[in-house]
């Protein structure tokens, strides 16, 4: 797990310098006014009812079922993926017709605070994005078989190419003037990777009928099923897997919609900031939570009941470390950060407000955050989508209700704060159910004095300008840093876990 989390980890890098050169362009350009709001609503209004059907069923219902037939039937894998490509491609082209068809309707269900020109504009750029869904549905699954062979080239490609369209699309729009050529921006990186994906997995020989180099059948000498056979029992597996998920998008794809909406009925202004914000989120999330996630989900997979508790325990430690200091640095600096990031050309003073109240707000839960998403990955991976579904719903009605209850008296903060409620409710009962609950309560409590002390003095340091944000950055990451010399259990525990993903990787890297 620790190789591909690392590959997963320095293959994001490039593609979140490029996001973070698009963010910062789209900023100076076009600020967060109109023509952001709108491509926000937009790929919003694209991408919820794709994860609505997709996300789950192929990170949690396919790739589990997926890698253990790889093992076990490779003729079965080969049906299963089949099936799933042509249950997808159907959904696909099903959903282009209902975006484009039914463009207006959503954008003024999704963001109904928003003025008649911007939704307008909304809806052209909507139907612009709708174009991308087969080629986006279709490159997620390949990068998944990818990744069943512990391939993550297709997985790290992805946010590259996207950030490249993205740039290439906003300069395009600032310089004719036309804003509704950033939506291609979304479409044409996936038109190009859809392609490059089928050819990949192809070439790798991915997809043959004995991706093992072995006989079809299974690896105890059985014969694989007949063909008509094999495709009934991957479908129903795969059925049986899915069946509890179906709540989860509902309310996960819910809780975006009804963010999206409080956003426009607070402001033009905060629809744009907001991904501004998560960007600075997601960023840390890409880079650490999702490959953690997406690792646990094919390593785990593989590990006997019995030794995934001690996994997660040798785990948890080092995440746990990297991520509260991350936290701290956000909260503390969201002002600074938002500022050196974008304050430029067209990104105002009420741009910068708006936007570090949001990422104050965000960063508030990034650690349970980031833990949280791993957890529930490995829960997938063991094939507890039941208790997924509950954790999820659970999760997205907290911060739905909070959103909810809340927007007109918190104003902007409150769509990061109902984020960080949610993060905080996946972490307390994902961990609860994987039984390490108490080991990271008890951890919590070891670290608190040493997270007060790097929180207080990174506050009197943090201010406006670089040279403050650096000393405020560093002197929290400083007295964290030293903080487990002053406690030998905490140190004792630290060291154990780093030189056991150290031992791990570098067995994985002799057995390739």
């Amino acid at each position: 797990m620790t190789s591909i989390f690392l590959r997963l980890v320095f293959g994001g890098l490039i593609g979140k310098i490029l996001g973070l050169a698009r963010e910062v362009l789209l900023a100076a350009l076009f600020g967060a006014g109109r023509a952001v709001a709108a491509n926000r609503v937009a790929m919003t209004a694209t991408l919820i009812p794709i994860n609505f059907f997709t996300a789950d069923a192929l990170t949690a219902g396919f790739l589990p079922l997926y890698v253990r037939y790889r093992r076990e039937h490779p003729a079965l894998a080969l049906a299963l993926y089949r099936t799933v490509r042509a249950l997808l491609g159907a959904f696909s082209l099903i959903l282009v017709a209902a975006l484009v068809l039914g463009r207006r309707h959503w954008v003024e269900l999704l963001a109904p605070g928003l003025d008649a020109a911007t939704a307008e504009l909304a809806a052209t750029m909507l139907g612009i994005a709708a174009l991308s869904v087969p080629c986006y549905v279709q490159y997620n699954l390949y990068t998944l078989v990818g990744l069943a062979h512990d391939d993550v080239r297709l997985i790290n490609l992805r946010p590259s190419v996207q950030s490249l369209g993205l740039i290439g699309a906003t300069v395009a729009a600032y310089l004719s003037g036309e804003v509704v050529l950033l939506a291609w921006g979304f479409t044409v990186p996936y038109l190009l990777l859809s392609g490059w994906g089928a050819f990949w997995v192809r070439r790798r020989g991915y997809l043959a009928p004995a991706s093992a180099g072995a006989s079809p059948g299974a690896p105890d000498g059985t014969a694989a099923p007949p063909p008509r056979i094999a495709y009934r029992v991957a479908v129903g597996e795969f059925w049986r897997r899915l069946r509890p998920l179906l709540l989860i998008p509902v309310i996960l794809q819910g809780s975006i919609g009804v963010e999206r909406a409080v956003g426009s009925l607070l402001g033009v202004e905060v629809v744009a900031a907001t991904e501004y914000a998560r960007f600075v989120v997601d960023s840390a999330m890409a880079l650490l939570a999702a490959p953690l996630g997406l690792a646990g989900l094919a390593s785990f997979a593989r590990l006997e009941p019995e030794e995934v508790t001690g996994a997660l325990r040798r785990l948890l430690p080092p995440v746990l470390f990297v991520a509260v200091p991350l936290s701290l640095v956000l909260c503390l600096n969201s002002r600074g950060i938002v500022t050196l990031l974008y304050a430029r050309g067209a990104f105002d003073e009420r741009a910068v407000d708006v936007s570090a109240t949001l990422l104050l707000g965000f960063a508030l839960g990034v650690w349970a955050q980031v833990i949280g998403y791993t957890l529930v990955k490995v829960l997938n991976a063991r094939g507890a989508n039941r208790q997924v579904a509950l954790v999820m719903a659970v999760s997205c009605a907290a911060a739905i209700v909070t959103n909810l209850l809340l927007f007109r008296h918190w104003g902007a903060i409150t769509l990061g704060v109902a984020a960080s409620v949610g993060g905080l409710l996946t972490f307390v009962l994902s961990a609860r159910l994987l039984g390490v609950l108490g080991d990271c309560l008890r951890l919590i409590v070891v670290l608190l004095p040493g997270a007060a002390g790097a929180a207080g003095l990174g506050y009197l340091l943090a201010g406006p300008g670089l040279p403050r944000l650096i000393a405020s950055t560093a002197a929290i990451l400083l007295v964290w840093i030293g903080y487990p010399v002053l406690v030998p259990g905490l140190r004792r525990t630290l060291l154990s876990a780093f030189w056991s993903r150290a031992r791990q990787l570098v067995a994985g890297r002799n057995r390739t």
